[in-house]
């Protein structure tokens, strides 16, 4: 501990001589260089900190230094500083002073005990340590005995150099190994919940699976440390003089009618039930996984008998998939327009973050995670998206996007390279927060769902029930798959394009294109249509009567609906028979020559609206430059689409973008960028 001490000296007192102001004994809030940057003055009856009233100055310059650093690295504004932390230090430090004078670091007492004292002394003055927050109903420690907290928290982080092996609380960013930042989480391991017995073994076979060997995250490491608490606790109390290596069958079986007993607290009620089929499978895989790996690792726990003779096949619950797995909410086309059209009341900061969700397939964590240098441009000038897939342990996976994607994400390139610095973003995070508590980190998945519902309120997003619509992160990743597999792209491909482990995700996702080729096909059938009768004359009529005259089956246009529609209209002939006009020159051939297997609805408006348009610009430059066999050619076509056109336009409510949201839309996007 001297040792310790004499660094932890050295560097507080480094830290005053760079920042003087920070070792004066009263601090004048509106008087510091910093406060230039708070939104207001601080108010006049908190401006001031007094230190000179404590007598334990090791304590005194850890409360400098740690209020100082938070300032400095901003932690914390000044105004939370004076007007909240340091409203509850008069009473802190009196308590130090009085109950540990000759301490020369807060880490000399242990944090349990330190706490226990603190919280009594608050009680019994009738001060409040607990508060229920409203919205939640979770209960949180008070502002007054969160100080000591995070103030003993802070100078353990940064003074502590035991190593964490030999901690029973292991802290994840002091371990070698790459943390998701995204989420909210815990990062810390609580060894504190496995019985002395066998605690060590705890911590050695998480220590080679989390940080040697690098097959579990930190989060997983956690979970299995949980469920690996609830078995190596229940061989201690139940088998105490056990050693693992002599576990037998029996043993597992007492242990399954344990498990399977169980009462567990249900989340959404907040009341115990019995053991989920879930529940147990979850906790006997884990516990299987460790009992095999002792034996592959060959350590001296491992079980002398074969893991099979340990458990048997119905041992493990089977895992029904959940209905969202083979049903993945995924954000339809409706849905992600209403998004588009009001982007705008959206923060500018989280629009670059949907876009690009939108646009790759990255899960949200791993578009929080990109780094600055993520785009990629081939040598044909196509752009590509390179980041990390966390969930698959996929370093560097490449999607290509669309141009359009490319010049959001090089304006947020440029935008972050001009606000980062070595001490606000190390890491060269694309979308990093540059100050407070999350300086140097990206926002994560919880503030990105929670900004997004925030938008669908503000914007008045609605489904199809009428309702405000409830934004999941995942439902973008799951409408890029979708629009892939309805774009005609091979499963497989999906399957590598979107870093699938298993071809079951994408599989799912063609399900839903079946499912909305049948829904595209029974609405074409409430819609009239025209065709070209046998003197070449547009005609009403409807696809199950078209089909009909061809000899179809009408189950063999739903399930082939999506081959039969083209860009301009749909060939209801089977796909087996010869079509006349394949080879004809004039373009679409299937207007050119009147076929009657041609049908038209009010779907493919815009379509022939933006022919149109394109003509008569097409038109004009054929006149002025004379191209006359050009120009007969392109008023024939723009005759011919007027007359379909005419006919079509008033049989009901156009589908997809009109042309002028199109624009708009486009309009907006370049704006943006």
């Amino acid at each position: 501990m001297l040792n310790q001490n004499l660094n932890e000296e050295n560097i507080i007192e480094l830290f005053f001589q760079q920042y003087p102001v920070y070792k004066q004994d009263i601090w004048l809030a509106n008087d510091m260089e910093i406060a230039k940057e708070s939104k207001r003055p601080v108010r006049k009856d908190r401006n001031k900190i007094d230190f000179t009233v404590y007598k334990n100055t090791y304590i005194k310059n850890e409360i400098k230094y740690y209020f100082g650093k938070n300032l400095n690295d901003s932690l914390s504004s000044v105004i939370t500083i004076f007007e909240s932390k340091a409203h509850h230090l008069k009473r802190m430090l009196k308590f130090i002073d009085n109950n540990y004078p000759n301490i020369k670091t807060i880490l000399e007492i242990p944090k349990e005990e330190l706490m226990l004292k603190y919280t009594n002394l608050l009680i019994d003055a009738g001060i409040k340590v607990r508060r229920v927050k409203n919205e939640s109903k979770e209960s949180v420690v008070t502002p007054a005995l969160s100080l000591m907290n995070t103030f003993y928290d802070y100078i353990y982080k940064i003074f502590d150099q035991t190593p964490e092996f030999e901690k029973d609380i292991w802290d994840g960013s002091k371990l070698p190994i790459e943390l998701n930042f995204t989420n909210t989480s815990t990062k810390k391991l609580n060894f504190n919940k496995v019985n002395k017995s066998y605690r060590y073994l705890a911590k050695k076979y998480l220590y080679t699976r989390v940080v040697e060997l690098k097959n579990l995250t930190l989060s997983i490491g956690i979970r299995y440390l949980h469920e690996l608490s609830i078995f190596f606790n229940f061989l201690n109390e139940n088998y105490p003089d056990l050693e693992l290596r002599n576990i037998e069958r029996k043993h597992i079986v007492t242990y399954l009618i344990f498990i399977k007993n169980k009462l567990i607290l249900d989340k959404k009620t907040k009341k115990k039930i019995p053991a989920t089929e879930v529940y147990v499978s979850t906790n006997l895989s884990v516990v299987r996984k460790l009992l095999t790996d002792l034996k592959v690792l060959n350590w001296e726990q491992a079980p002398l008998l074969h893991i099979e003779s340990l458990f048997l096949p119905n041992d493990n619950p089977r895992r029904t998939k959940s209905k969202a797995f083979d049903n993945p909410k995924y954000i339809p086309d409706y849905i992600w327009e209403q998004v588009v059209e009001n982007i705008h009341l959206m923060s500018s900061r989280y629009i670059p973050i949907v876009l690009v969700m939108e646009g790759s397939g990255f899960r949200g964590s791993d578009v929080l995670g990109l780094k600055i240098n993520c785009l990629e441009k081939d040598n044909k000038g196509d752009y590509w998206l390179v980041g990390d897939q966390r969930k698959v342990n996929y370093k560097n996976h490449k999607v290509p996007i669309s141009n359009e994607l490319a010049k959001v994400i090089m304006s947020q390139q440029e935008m972050c390279k001009q606000n980062s610095t070595p001490d606000n973003n190390p890491d060269d995070y694309l979308f990093v927060s540059y100050r407070g508590p999350r300086k140097g980190k990206p926002q994560t998945t919880a503030t990105l769902s929670r900004v997004l519902n925030d938008f669908a309120k503000k914007a008045n997003i609605r489904d199809v029930n009428g309702d405000i619509y409830k934004f999941k992160n995942h439902a973008f990743r799951h409408r890029y798959g979708v629009t892939l597999i309805n774009n005609g792209m091979n499963i497989v491909h999906v399957q590598r394009l979107m870093a699938h482990a298993s071809p079951e995700m994408t599989l799912a996702y063609a399900k839903i294109h079946d499912q909305n080729l049948k829904e595209s096909y029974f609405k074409a059938r409430e819609k009239d249509g025209i065709k070209f009768n046998e003197n070449g004359h547009m005609i009403k009529i409807n696809i199950d009567n078209q089909a009909l005259e061809n000899d179809l089956e009408l189950e063999w246009i739903r399930h082939n609906y999506d081959s039969i529609r083209m860009d301009h209209g749909m060939c209801v002939k089977s796909t087996k028979m010869k079509c006349d006009y394949a080879e004809k020159v004039i373009e679409p051939p299937c207007i050119a020559n009147n076929c009657r297997s041609f049908h038209v609805d009010s779907s493919f408006i815009n379509y022939y609206q933006s022919q149109i348009e394109s003509l008569e610009h097409d038109i004009k430059v054929y006149e002025k430059n004379g191209h006359s066999r050009s120009l007969e050619f392109a008023n024939k076509k723009i005759e011919n689409y007027r007359k379909i056109l005419n006919e079509i336009s008033n049989n009901g409510r156009v589908n997809g973008l009109s042309k002028e949201r199109r624009e708009y839309i486009g309009e907006e996007r370049e704006s943006r960028v």
